[in-house]
């Protein structure tokens, strides 16, 4: 029976509290990392720090909003790591994972010491059968994101809060958009104008319903209003449209943007595309393999609807 150890990875980064926002966007980008665990002088975990939040805590940071660039210093935008034992059965990672505020898991022996890290790729390549990961997504896109701490260091005595957002968003190599409280498209960079087909600053003014296929609305709305709301970052697949109409699946992460009295400015949405092939092997599996635990729990939440 697969359990937790055959699915982690091994031996995950840790980010100490010390470390400047700029050095940790730098390891982020040059090793994939999309979370870290983040820990005190003492080797105590304080939380897990995502992408998200870290964009978010360097935005903060150049906007005058937080004087320190310090990891430790923006204890608030880290997620409560959520632990599992090595021996636990796949299906109860499933379980973890889908409650688990990042969606991380992080793998403690029995002398209390973390030695593994899973994510949603790692049990999608346990459903897949391969055993050697393939190179992530996140990986896939790391020669074109190297820009990302020499565009992020121009970022500076900007007196805006919205000047430096904007400035980020144009500047990153990261596929982003912000909306305001009402879903119209407030920003959108290059990456995202490019990766729909639409002319630079073609985005601007329309709403997240033209972002989003017919068939996602709903859950679009709904996302909007959770993250208005001040509810945790939300992390999803949805459906993009693109201008000529055609869709394109995405890993999305939305969270918030917020002044120093805590008054929400806009979304921050995060967009990496999903790579098809690898979706449809991981799909097929789970239909055609009866006897997986994911079918398994998959037709038992079925049957209990």
């Amino acid at each position: 029976m697969r359990t937790a150890s055959d699915l982690m990875t091994p031996n995950p980064k840790m980010v100490g509290s010390g470390d400047s926002l700029q050095d940790v966007i730098h390891l982020f980008l040059e090793q994939g990392i999309t979370s870290s665990p983040v820990i005190n002088p003492l080797g105590e975990i304080l939380g897990v720090l995502s992408e998200l939040s870290l964009v978010k805590a360097y935005m903060l940071h150049k906007a005058k909003f937080h004087k320190s660039d310090k990891v430790g210093h923006h204890i608030d935008l880290l997620e409560p790591a959520t632990y599992v034992d090595p021996s636990l059965p796949i299906i109860e990672v499933l379980r973890s994972m889908i409650s688990a505020p990042t969606h991380r898991l992080l793998v403690k022996d029995s002398k209390g010491k973390v030695v593994g890290i899973i994510s949603p790729k790692d049990l999608m390549r346990a459903v897949d059968g391969k055993q050697n990961p393939s190179q992530s997504i996140k990986q896939k896109l790391a020669e074109a994101e190297k820009n990302l701490k020499s565009s992020l260091e121009k970022l500076t005595s900007l007196e805006k809060s919205l000047d430096v957002y904007q400035k980020v968003f144009h500047e990153t190599p990261y596929i982003m958009h912000a909306v305001d409280k009402d879903g119209k498209i407030i920003m959108a960079n290059k990456r995202e104008h490019d990766f729909l087909g639409y002319e630079d600053g073609e985005l601007i003014g329309k709403t997240i319903f033209d972002l989003y296929a017919e068939s996602m609305h709903a859950d679009a709305s709904r996302g909007l209003q959770a993250v208005v709301e001040g509810s945790p970052q939300q992390m999803t697949y949805t459906s993009m449209k693109k201008k000529d109409g055609s869709t394109l699946r995405c890993d999305i992460v939305s969270s918030s943007l917020r002044d120093q009295n805590g008054q929400f400015i806009s979304t921050i949405s995060v967009l990496r595309p999903i790579d098809a092939e690898e979706l449809l092997r991981v799909l097929n599996g789970i239909v055609e393999d009866k006897d997986s635990p994911l079918a398994r729990y998959i037709t038992t939440k079925s049957e209990k609807s």
